[in-house]
């Protein structure tokens, strides 16, 4: 399946659950594999045939930011919320979300979900 790959994206932002984490801004850098049809982007050569990954990274980023969530779990769905929303075309996400450098022992920790178009669904009362 063809697909857009966007690595290392970091987000600066408000995340985690203690009172000192809620203080400061911390980078989260995301990987995501965005799976859609690029046959017709493929063929034309033309922008408006395929996803814009400028405005994938802007709006992931500006979601993110705007919740200053607890949980990298939390800030994953919301992007994927987002994206769905967004972009008709897309298929399904895999979104891997990284805090770097939160635990001495590890380069990083973080959590990764993958979602189909299908496993969306609207919340009572959309």
């Amino acid at each position: 399946m063809d697909a857009i790959v966007i690595e290392g994206l970091k987000v600066e932002t408000v995340v985690g659950c203690f009172n000192w984490e809620r203080q400061i801004i911390q980078p989260l850098m995301l990987d995501m594999n965005i799976h859609t049809n690029l046959e017709q982007a493929s063929n034309s050569d033309e922008l408006q045939d395929t996803l814009n990954y400028a405005e994938i990274c802007e709006i992931s980023a500006k979601v993110i930011q705007t919740a200053a969530p607890k949980l990298i779990e939390h800030a994953a769905k919301l992007v994927l919320n987002a994206l769905f929303t967004t972009f008709p075309a897309i298929d399904s996400i895999m979104i891997t979300i990284r805090k770097p450098a939160i635990i001495a022992q590890a380069n990083s920790v973080g959590i990764r979900l993958e979602r189909h178009r299908n496993d969306i669904r609207p919340s009572i009362g959309e």
